[in-house]
């Protein structure tokens, strides 16, 4: 039992240090360049904020990484990968952490081009940055809450709201996603949702600590 709550809370703790990260990442966010900025206001920002925008990337890389092996875990703990709900949850928690890494190399390129002179590089990853807001909740962010919220309906591991409110996530997510693609002003509320996402971790993160675990987990 004793290494079953260790577990559990070793698990909640890469929930809540996920959420610290990512809630730094977006508390105070840069005031960033317009899409279509030319490329000097871009270098000129980048010059600027040069060790903010290092840190503020890798807050975003270390807090998606630990936000889904909490993902990973709860499914495991869970018993989800018996079932295919679990593998949907793997499959959308890999293409979140990928999303998350792609958009910091793409933060990287776009420093990076700009430092060295390479200002088609520099405009181009900075371009692409725009992108995520639409690629995110169409499959990743969906997929993930879709396995999370049918994997804990199955299981005693939560109180059955976090299965339903990840759902509820999950087609919130798609929704915004779909309309998002012809209606660009809706893209705001993704931000809301993922602001509803971090709470659910650290909800989930907190309940998991202090709940005593099953015996299949001791």
């Amino acid at each position: 039992m004793t290494s079953g709550l260790t577990n559990q809370r070793a698990i909640a703790l890469c929930g809540l240090l996920g959420v610290a990260a990512l809630g730094a990442y977006y508390s105070v966010p840069l005031p960033l360049p317009q899409p279509n900025a030319p490329i000097q206001e871009i270098t000129r920002f980048g010059t600027r904020y040069h060790d903010r925008i290092l840190f503020d990337a890798w807050l975003q890389a270390v807090g998606s990484f630990l936000a889904v092996i909490f993902f990973v875990a709860v499914v495991e703990l869970a018993g989800g990968f018996r079932r295919l709900a679990g593998w949907i949850a793997l499959l959308g928690s890999s293409a979140v952490l990928a999303m998350s890494l792609l958009d910091v190399t793409l933060v990287f390129g776009s420093m990076q081009g700009g430092a060295t002179g390479h200002l088609t590089t520099a405009l181009t990853c900075f371009d692409l940055t725009y992108v995520f807001i639409h690629v995110f909740p169409i499959g990743p962010a969906p997929a993930t809450f879709f396995g999370l919220g049918a994997t804990l309906l199955g299981s005693s591991l939560l109180p059955k709201g976090f299965a339903y409110t990840a759902l509820f996530l999950a087609v919130s997510f798609a929704t915004l996603g779909f309309v998002g693609l012809f209606v660009p002003a809706v893209n705001g509320l993704v931000v809301v949702l993922l602001s509803s996402q971090e709470l659910w971790i650290a909800a989930a993160a907190v309940i998991l600590a202090l709940r005593e675990p099953s015996p299949r987990q001791s």
